[in-house]
Formats: structure tokens, sequence, C-alpha cells
């Protein structure tokens, strides 16, 4: 279809990571899965993190394969190690999903980018509860061991079906992610699941809609999923939240002016009889006003210098630690610019200068023995 700008096919099948070691150090497998092991929606597969004989843990995985130009967009979400889509299924390597707790930290059981893991899928097509469970015989799944490329913070796409439920369905569920190509030759996958697609942004989401309902309406058990309106409403929602905040901005800056303009005016004023002796010692008018100036550019520089270290030292640590363990963004942008802090230097200083300049224009026009006498 020529409407569509990408088309990312999926394919899905439900793991299970098996020789999981709890560490005392994160405790993950009794807290982070104790409230799924106790979930209804769960218990059709005996919970989701089960302790072993031995100490160790299983846990139920998403597993994914995915295209390698939709791969290659969780390089935005990287935590550690680096993601090349044709050195993962070359060197038949995967991508998980760590687990984030409830402060926004991130931790996948101690493993690194490079280290392995045991993966267990079923083997047959249609799953049974047992199946599920992962409590069948041995010869039901494959069991295979990966070397970890990379840890991400996020999956893209993600199944309705299976851990994808309930509350769940609001967090990052734990997943396993391939290529399609790795998923056909480790576990016999050649189906895809779903199928994630975006029209060009020139096309109406409804027409392009309507299409595929009509290229998908004979493929049995086919589902389309419209998230055009939803992601229109959270794009307002945004641009809302981002004209209120620039507002916000906006007023202060303006109080923060007056507040230069005022502040530069009374420590002018208040060296007024001092001004007026030089002056009458025979400074030039030029000169005076180079004086001046020099004070409201030496008072714009050294505010300069405290924004710097106040925003590197204090602000961005404070704006980190908030977007990632309060509202635990995902992805964590808050450097400003190098052009635009250097703008916002730039701009202070001449607002200083000029503040300088003004009340220094005053002086100039008045008389020096009315100055003296102050």
């Amino acid at each position: 279809m020529p409407e569509m700008e990408h088309v990312y096919p999926t394919r899905y099948t439900l793991g299970e990571l098996t020789h999981i070691e709890s560490t005392d150090y994160e405790n993950y497998c009794e807290t982070y899965f104790d409230e799924m092991n106790r979930s209804s929606e769960f218990k059709k597969y005996g919970g989701i993190c089960i302790p072993q004989e031995d100490g160790t843990y299983r846990i139920k995985y998403d597993v994914y394969g995915y295209d390698e130009e939709l791969m290659e967009q969780l390089g935005d979400f990287i935590l550690e190690g680096e993601i090349d889509p044709e050195e993962i299924r070359d060197g038949n390597q995967i991508i998980v999903v760590a687990n984030m707790d409830g402060q926004g930290n991130y931790y996948f059981y101690g493993k690194k980018p490079g280290d392995t893991i045991l993966l267990r899928v079923p083997k047959k097509d249609s799953y049974t509860d047992e199946l599920l469970k992962f409590q069948s015989e041995d010869e039901c799944y494959m069991e295979q061991e990966f070397q970890i490329a990379a840890i991400v913070s996020r999956s893209l796409a993600r199944e309705q079906d299976f851990l994808n439920t309930g509350a769940w369905s609001q967090v990052q569920m734990p997943s396993v992610i391939m290529t399609n190509e790795q998923m056909e030759e480790n576990f016999a996958i050649n189906d895809y699941s779903f199928i994630n697609a975006s029209p060009n942004p020139d096309t109406e989401a409804e027409s392009v809609s309507n299409q595929i309902l009509q290229v998908i309406r004979d493929v049995p058990g086919a589902v389309l999923v419209d998230y055009s309106t939803a992601i229109k409403t959270q794009r307002n929602y945004l641009r809302q939240q981002q004209i209120f905040f620039s507002s916000i901005a906006g007023v202060l800056f303006a109080i923060s002016l007056f507040h230069i303009v005022n502040s530069m005016n009374h420590t002018v004023f208040a060296r007024r009889r001092e001004y007026g002796i030089i002056r009458a010692m025979g400074i030039t008018d030029i000169g005076f006003y180079k004086m001046i100036l020099q004070t409201g550019v030496l008072y714009g520089v050294l505010t300069d210098v405290l924004i710097y270290l106040v925003y590197h030292w204090i602000l961005r640590r404070v704006m980190d630690y908030y977007m990632v363990h309060v509202l635990q963004f995902l992805h964590v942008q808050t450097g400003v610019p190098d052009q635009v802090l250097f703008g916002i230097m730039i701009l202070n200083v001449m607002i200083a200068a000029a503040a300088v300049m003004f009340p220094a224009w005053k002086l100039v026009r008045e008389n020096i023995i009315r100055e003296i006498a102050c």
C-alpha cells in the first residue's frame, strides 16, 4: 500500500528463561514478580517467576522477532551494549528488556552484554494450558543458549494476548528480542503474529484503516487496532503542556527582567555621590559610560558563571532524578543544547549592560554639584 510509511512485521511466542539465580543485592525474583504470581490473569501460566529445587528460577518471557528496521529503533532505549541487526542475526544474539522497579532503576538479573542466558520455548503451534505452564515433558520444548547483545529499557512491539494483560499491560513486560530470521531458524516460527504499520503523515488514517480492513477481512482471527486517534489526543495533550510551561517560563523571564533592571538601577543610584566626584574630577561622558558598561558586563558574566554551575551541578541532576525515578520516563533527554545555553548567556550579558546604561544616562543629565551633595 503506497499510503503506508512504515510496516514492521513481528513474530511472537511465549518463552521462559531458565537457571536464573537470585542475588542478595536485588532480590528481584521474590519481590518484583511477587504480585504477578498472585494475579489471577497469570494463574493459567502457573505463575510468572517459578522457584526451582536447585535454588534458581524460571521466568516467563515474551519472545519477539523484529524486522531489522524496527530493531534499529531500539537504539534510543539502550541501557548497555550495542544494537547491530546484522551482527545480532549472524551471531545468533538477543536483546533483552530490563526490569524496572518502582523508582525507575533498571536491572536484568546481574547480566551484562556478552553474558549468556538459556531460553526455553514450546515446540507446538497450538498452545495448551499445560504447555504454557512449561510443565509438560521436556520433548515439548526447545531450549537454547543465547548471548546478550544489548539491554534496553523498553520494547517497541507488544503482544496483546499473553503476558500483556490486566494491570501489567501498563508496564514494560519482560521481553526477549531477536530478528525474524532467528525466530524461524531457532524455533521454526514462520508466521507473523502482528504487524505494526504507520501511514504517511499526509494520509487520512481512517481511509488507510478501511483499506486494511478490506485486506484482512478474510484472514481468520485477524484484528485491526487503530491507535491514530489516541496518538493524536496524546500529542494535543503534550502540546498543551508545552504551551503551559512555555507561558510560565515567559512570565518568569519578565519578572527576572524587571528584577535585573531594578537591581542595576538601585546599584548605580546608590553610588551617585561617588560617580559625581568622579565626573567632577574630569572624566568624560564617554569614559563614564564605558566605566558603567564594564560594571554591567561584569555583572552579566558573573551571573552566567553562576547559572552554568547551578544548572550542571544542581538543576540537571535534580531533573534527571525526577524524570527517571519519579515520572519514570523511558527516554530521558534533559540536556539543554549548547547553542541555546550560549544564547541565554549572551542575552543575559546584553540585558545587564542595557540595565546599567539607562541609569548612567540619567546621571549624566543631572547636575554634578547636586550628585555630590546627595
